[in-house]
C-alpha cells in the first residue's frame, strides 16, 4: 500500500513538472539594433553621455524599439564613475509574441563603473538603476493604446572584457575583441515573485579611429523573461555600435 502511495505522488509529481513545464511559450527573434553610445568630454572631468539606439526586428523589414539616453558623467579617480540621467524608449509590435500596441516608457537612472587595465586586457564594471515609468497598453474598446504609468525598478550588472589582437593595448588604430555579459534584476512589490528581467550576452569586434573614438560590430543572444517566466524570448541579435570619444568642446 504504501509502495502504491509513492508511486502515484511520484506520477503525480511528474505531471505537475511537465505541465508547467509546457506552460512556458518560447519565441526565436532576429534583430539588428545599430547605436550611437557617445560618452564627450566637456570639462576636465566631466562628460555627456549620449546615445541614440535604433532597433529592427527581423534585420531591417519591422520596427522594434527607438531609444534615447542622456545623462552626466564625472570621474572619481582611479578609474571610477558615476552617472545619471534620463532614457526614453519607444516599443512597438515585433516578434512572435508582440504587444498590443505601441508604447512608451520613460527612466530615470544613475550608474556606478569601474575601467581597469590589467596586462593586455581592458576590463569594465558596471552597476547601473533605472527607475523606469512603462505605460504597458490597455483596451479601448477595440483597439488598444498606451495606459497609465506603470513604476518600476530594475538594477543592471555588466561585465565587459576586451583584449587588442595587434598592440599590447587597446588605443588608436587598434584591432581588439571584446566578450560582454549584462543581468537584468526587478525588485520592489510591483514586480511580484519572479524578479529575473533579462539577460544578455555579446561577442564582437572592434577598432579605435583616430580623433573619433571605437566601432564595433558583434552578436548578442539576449534572453528576455516575461509573465512571471511564462513567456521567454530568445533573440538573436546584430549590433553594430559607434563610440566615439570626441571633447564637443575646447577645454585644458
Amino acid at each position: 500500500m504504501r509502495a502504491s502511495l509513492k508511486l502515484r505522488s511520484l506520477f503525480l509529481l511528474i505531471f505537475v513538472y511537465c505541465t508547467s513545464f509546457a506552460q512556458v511559450s518560447k519565441v526565436v527573434n532576429d534583430h539588428i539594433w545599430v547605436s550611437y553610445v557617445g560618452v564627450h568630454p566637456i570639462q576636465k572631468q566631466i562628460s555627456l553621455h549620449a546615445e541614440v539606439s535604433w532597433r529592427r526586428n527581423e534585420y531591417f523589414n519591422n520596427p522594434q524599439q527607438l531609444l534615447f539616453r542622456t545623462a552626466l558623467s564625472g570621474n572619481i579617480g582611479k578609474g571610477w564613475s558615476v552617472a545619471g540621467g534620463y532614457c526614453f524608449v519607444e516599443t512597438y509590435p515585433y516578434g512572435g509574441m508582440p504587444s498590443k500596441s505601441t508604447f512608451p516608457e520613460n527612466r530615470i537612472w544613475e550608474q556606478l563603473q569601474m575601467r581597469k587595465q590589467l596586462s593586455s586586457f581592458e576590463l569594465i564594471s558596471r552597476l547601473r538603476l533605472e527607475q523606469r515609468f512603462v505605460y504597458q497598453p490597455v483596451s479601448s474598446g477595440s483597439t488598444y493604446k498606451p495606459g497609465p504609468a506603470v513604476y518600476s525598478t530594475r538594477v543592471r550588472l555588466m561585465q565587459r572584457v576586451s583584449l587588442p589582437l595587434n598592440a599590447r593595448i587597446i588605443k588608436e588604430k587598434v584591432l581588439y575583441a571584446t566578450l560582454q555579459d549584462e543581468l537584468f534584476y526587478g525588485f520592489g512589490k510591483q514586480i511580484g515573485s519572479y524578479h529575473f528581467d533579462q539577460n544578455r550576452i555579446y561577442a564582437g569586434l572592434g577598432y579605435v579611429l583616430p580623433s573619433f573614438g571605437r566601432i564595433e560590430a558583434g552578436y548578442m543572444h539576449q534572453q528576455i523573461i516575461r509573465a512571471a517566466g511564462t513567456k521567454i524570448e530568445n533573440n538573436r541579435t546584430i549590433q553594430i555600435n559607434f563610440l566615439p570619444n570626441f571633447s564637443l568642446f575646447n577645454h585644458p
